[in-house]
């Protein structure tokens, strides 16, 4: 399986270093598209202001990894930070599959970088990445 992420050049070179410990990226996702929009809904930027060193990371997850998946995705802040530290403590599997806030119908995934199979965690393509100032019309 794979998940792509959005960040700073900065940023990718930390990840790149720090893979399989811990991803220090966005917010990984199922798609690059979703991947995209999960940054751009917390950016407060005009077109003329967009980062101009930003990277799509694509890691590879392997295939047989347990993952967990939120039967019912919490609407409150508190819950949301409960879910995920319930999973991270539990320690059973190595993602979590969850519901994207800004597209219900897509998946973001959470990594558990405590869980032992990380070290099979890969970083696989760091390709340069620009954001369509359309955006931003």
């Amino acid at each position: 399986m794979q998940m792509k992420s959005l960040c700073r050049s900065t940023a990718s070179s930390d990840c790149r270093a720090s893979l399989p410990g811990h991803i220090s990226s966005g917010h990984p996702a199922a798609s690059p598209s979703l991947a995209v929009l999960e940054v751009m809904v917390h950016l407060d930027l005009t077109s003329d202001l967009l980062p101009d060193d930003l990277r799509l990371l694509t890691i590879e997850l392997p295939d047989d990894a347990p993952f967990a998946e939120l039967a019912t995705c919490p609407t409150e802040d508190d819950a949301c930070l409960a879910a995920g530290q319930a999973f991270l403590n539990d320690g059973a599997a190595l993602g979590m599959m969850v519901r994207s806030v800004v597209v219900p119908q897509e998946q973001n995934i959470l990594l558990n970088p405590r869980r032992h199979d990380m070290v099979r965690v890969s970083l696989r393509a760091n390709d340069a990445f620009e954001i369509d100032p359309r955006f931003f019309a």
